[in-house]
């Protein structure tokens, strides 16, 4: 059973593969207590192409943080409370995330942390994100033709390219 540490609906987000491994990787979102999840995959080759074009592989916060705007963007009446994992550089991803939602109207109200400050709140040390198996899920089937994933849990995939990713880079004047 999960449990919510926090007043309201909790959100976690975890991927599954590091972005700077080899192999497709993913970005998952499961609400606390409910049946509700979001995922997108970035394909290795993807990765690889961010990596030639736009050097991501020294600034993988971004690339994280862009993927989190994606899943959450049009999905934040879901949740007031979003934990993220420590797999990249939070401070440096929650910089992003505050540029991505500037002007937004509900962005300012959600508390936004990393899995480390949960686990000093709950005082248990060894707490993992409840995303953490929903987002290897979204790894092994997203990308599979949609006749191979039919068994197991339906996916929302978000989707993500290189197109969408190029247009949000452009845009960032840090």
């Amino acid at each position: 059973m999960e449990r919510n540490h926090f007043e309201g609906r909790t959100m976690h987000i975890d991927t599954s593969r590091r972005f700077k491994q080899i192999g497709d990787s993913s970005v998952a979102f499961k609400i606390v207590n409910s049946k509700i999840h979001r995922g997108l995959v970035l394909s290795n080759k993807l990765k690889r192409e961010l990596d030639r074009d736009f050097g991501i592989d020294k600034n993988y916060p971004l690339l994280y943080a862009i993927c989190i705007h994606r899943l959450i963007h049009d999905r934040l009446d879901m949740f007031d409370t979003l934990v993220a994992c420590n797999d990249e550089d939070y401070s440096k991803m929650k910089k992003y995330l505050d540029y991505f939602f500037k002007g937004n109207k509900e962005y300012p109200n959600k508390k936004i942390m990393c899995i480390g400050d949960l686990r000093k709140i709950s005082g248990y040390s060894k707490i993992r994100s409840y995303a953490d198996g929903i987002a290897n899920i979204y790894r092994r089937k997203a990308l599979k033709p949609i006749h191979r994933r039919q068994r197991g849990i339906e996916l929302d995939i978000c989707e993500i390219n290189y197109s969408i990713i190029k247009d949000i880079i452009g845009k960032i004047k840090m």
